[in-house]
């Protein structure tokens, strides 16, 4: 569960560290570490994404170190 002041912001990614690891830079210059869940780790890896791709991320305002990044279907963005 995510705390309840998380901000979701977009973002390009830099450069790959491992599977499902990525650095990024946020749109004011800031780079941070972004992972994605393990559960969805084969959805990433079908996505293709690499250095250049836009992705979307859940930063908490307390830890601008990391985020998490989000992959949504059209299924979950109806909720």
């Amino acid at each position: 569960m995510l705390p309840a002041d998380t901000c979701r912001v977009g973002a390009v990614i830099v450069k790959t560290l491992a599977p499902g690891v990525w650095q990024v830079a946020l749109p004011n210059g800031h780079r941070l570490v972004a992972r994605v869940r393990r559960r969805e780790l084969d959805r990433a890896a079908a996505a293709g994404l690499g250095p250049g791709s836009p992705v979307e991320v859940w930063v908490t305002p307390g830890d601008m170190s990391q985020g998490l990044v989000i992959f949504e279907t059209q299924n979950q963005l109806k909720a």
